[in-house]
């Protein structure tokens, strides 16, 4: 039994219960173990301190919840009842915020804003509540004064599993304490203006205090850390570097509004980048419950929910439930029956994808410090990796996620393509990717800057470039011999253009695709009909190119083709990146459906036992009313004689057939989610 993996190496099913105060009394520890067991969790995430304690600290300012029973110990009874039925528990704890009283006896915890005033969370809450002050990460309360023996107190006095904090990020703080820390490590004052702190401010003044208090954990108890990754503003590595085990929070909130509903790309670039470092755990993936922070107590639409959810293992992480309350003080019980479901169907799946890795061809560069994320599409942030990701995913092109560092360390070698959203500027990256092209592998980067002369040389393209006005009414037409480029779009030579476009003259690239400038100005455009021809329909002026080396290949975008993606969600785009990377990956891409359908998502692994295929169906109007069941004709490039055996685990025996070199595999109805197993 020596070599028997740790608890948290194993597959994982979660459900986090956000205790309210006045649910204590209704707290039947025994009761609530066995709901979490019924509803498929084997690990279930508590809260135990910070905010409140929910056991009776010994530590001043630690302020206990005023609910708890005076004749026993609720967490401990708690943690007896779900070892019992062999569930771990983990310790939430939330050093974010203090009460009023805690901030007149320590003022010096507490985070300050640019005019020194402290920041105050839920003032005009109704109710008989303390205020909460947000207190600062580089302070005494985060740190070696309250959080740091808080956690020895906790570990020592209870067998807990493991230890998760929320909200641990740093706020936006002007104390003294941030004073002299920016100070002594970037040798200059704070700035005033917080959009001038150094990049890596934040992400630095978390690292520091993580790794502080893990070491307190470390020096009570051997259990592991979980600790979120924003994928737009942490450092993987330093994150992995204070934690065991990572999460997100791959899923944004329906309430902001229709505009704001979360796309697909979202539990995609969350999970797979999480899944990019091959050492670490696999990533959980935390889907709440509720439309939005400010309707805690409803469900999502069940139809959306179960979509949403299903993301997270399809993409390869651990589901993460986010519930408020306990079984029984929730009001909306479709969210128990939600959760039940998906638990039984990741049960019946995880077997076969522990330790499964992606088969897919197509590595996708996520670089965060990208400076050109925004303007390129009128001024508006959008990271152009989502473009692409949401276009790789309607459209089923498998692809992984990879960082700049994977992509200098040789990562690149396990696939056929890789696509960058924005150039790269690193040296030691480019050196790859100039080592990528020479063995054959083929390279799509979009362009929207002046390029530097190494990326130029690769691309095919003289170095420089005009960055051209923003582009209104403007088209690309497709040139003569990129036939597949318009595979599926019919009879247009045209598809629609906009924005702010790279001018650049081909040095030994092929012209594939060419702008149409704007036939009229802002104010007039699409007004009067009679005067909308094109008074220049054709030009030189590249949009699309396309450099041979070899057997390498490198294709230029040089106009900001992410953001309309983003933006506009036209499907002729999708096409357009579709067909392009297809014709790269040629003979490396073996799988496609047969009627290529928006809104279903296909991932594609190589686990212990074959091959493991997931279909996930997201068709319909978002957010989702019905999940509306539909049969999927899947097309694998198949040289053996026979037929494998090919199983749905999740939604009854799929059609297989055997023609011409091609295995067609049809499912059986997909309501919203399946996993194929094709037999090695």
């Amino acid at each position: 039994m020596c070599n028997e993996r740790p608890w948290w190496k194993r597959p994982l099913r979660v459900i986090q219960t956000n205790l309210q105060v006045l649910d204590t009394p209704r707290m039947d520890e025994a009761r609530i173990a066995a709901q979490i067991e019924d509803l498929g969790a084997n690990v279930l995430v508590v809260n135990v301190g910070g905010i409140y304690a929910w056991y009776p600290t010994a530590l001043p300012f630690h302020t206990v919840n005023p609910c708890l029973p005076k004749d026993h110990d609720l967490l401990e009874a708690l943690l007896a009842a779900c070892h019992a039925r062999g569930i771990r528990v983990v310790a939430r704890f939330d050093f974010s915020k203090a009460s009023d009283r805690t901030y007149q006896m320590r003022p010096q915890w507490f985070a300050r804003s640019a005019d020194g005033s402290p920041q105050v969370v839920g003032a005009m809450r109704p109710g008989n509540w303390d205020l909460l002050y947000t207190t600062c990460i580089n302070s005494g309360y985060r740190n070696a004064e309250l959080a740091a023996p808080a956690l020895r107190e906790a570990l020592g006095r209870y067998d807990l599993d493991g230890v998760f904090f929320n909200a641990p990020h740093a706020p936006n703080c002007h104390c003294e304490a941030c004073k002299a820390k920016y100070l002594a490590l970037y040798g200059a004052p704070l700035p005033e203006d917080e959009a001038q702190w150094d990049p890596g401010w934040k992400s630095r003044c978390l690292y520091d205090n993580i790794g502080l208090l893990r070491k307190a954990i470390r020096e009570t108890r051997d259990v592991p850390v979980i600790l979120y990754y924003g994928i737009a503003s942490d450092n993987l590595y330093e994150r992995l570097a204070t934690c065991d085990m990572i999460c997100a929070e791959p899923q944004d909130v329906l309430s902001l509004g229709w505009k704001e509903i979360p796309q697909s790309f979202k539990p995609a670039l969350c999970i797979r980048l999480g899944r990019s470092e091959p050492a670490a755990p696999p990533p959980f993936g935390i889907i709440h419950s509720c439309p939005g922070m400010d309707w805690r107590h409803v469900g999502l639409p069940p139809a959306e929910y179960l979509y949403w959810m299903s993301q997270v293992p399809a993409n390869g992480g651990y589901i993460w439930h986010s519930i408020t309350g306990i079984p029984d003080t929730i009001g909306d019980k479709r969210i128990l029956e939600c959760v039940r479901t998906i638990n039984t169907q990741i049960r019946t799946v995880e077997g076969c994808m522990d330790g499964a890795r992606s088969r897919a061809p197509v590595a996708l560069l996520w670089d965060m410090h990208a400076d050109d994320l925004s303007k390129a599409f009128g001024g508006q942030m959008t990271a152009p990796a989502n473009g692409w990701a949401e276009a790789m995913l309607s459209t089923q092109i498998p692809f992984d996620v990879l960082l700049p560092e994977q992509v200098a360390s040789g990562r690149l070698a396990e696939y056929r393509v890789a696509v960058l959203p924005t150039v790269p500027r690193d040296a030691a990256v480019l050196s790859a990717l100039e080592d990528f092209v020479a063995k054959g592998g083929r390279v799509v980067a979009e362009c929207t800057r002046p390029l530097d002369a190494r990326p130029a040389e690769l691309l095919g393209l003289v170095p420089g470039g005009q960055v051209s006005e923003y582009l209104q009414a403007s088209y690309l037409r497709f040139a003569p011999g990129a036939e597949d480029l318009r595979r599926d779009l019919g009879p247009t030579p045209l598809l629609p253009h906009r924005g702010r476009t790279l001018y650049a003259q081909p040095r030994d690239a092929r012209t594939l695709c060419t702008l149409v400038p704007p036939f009229a100005p802002m104010e007039a455009v699409g007004a009067p009909p009679e005067r909308a021809s094109l008074p220049v329909p054709e030009t030189d002026l590249p949009l699309l190119t396309l450099r041979e080396a070899g057997e390498g290949r490198t294709a230029a975008v040089l106009f900001p083709l992410s953001a309309m993606l983003s933006e506009l969600k036209l499907h002729d785009h999708e096409l357009l990146v579709r067909n392009l990377l297809t014709a790269l990956l040629g003979d490396a891409l073996d799988i496609r459906l047969a009627q290529p359908l928006r809104g279903i998502q296909l991932m594609d692994y190589q686990g212990p036992g074959g091959r493991v295929i997931h279909v996930v169906n997201g068709v319909g109007q978002r957010p989702l009313s019905q999940n509306l069941p539909l049969q999927v004709e899947l097309v694998l490039r198949w040289e053996k004689d026979a037929a494998p055996r090919v199983r749905g685990l999740l939604c009854g025996e799929p059609e297989v057939r055997l023609e011409g070199g091609e295995l067609r595999i049809r499912t059986a109805p997909v309501q919203t989610w399946e996993v194929l197993t094709v037999e090695a």
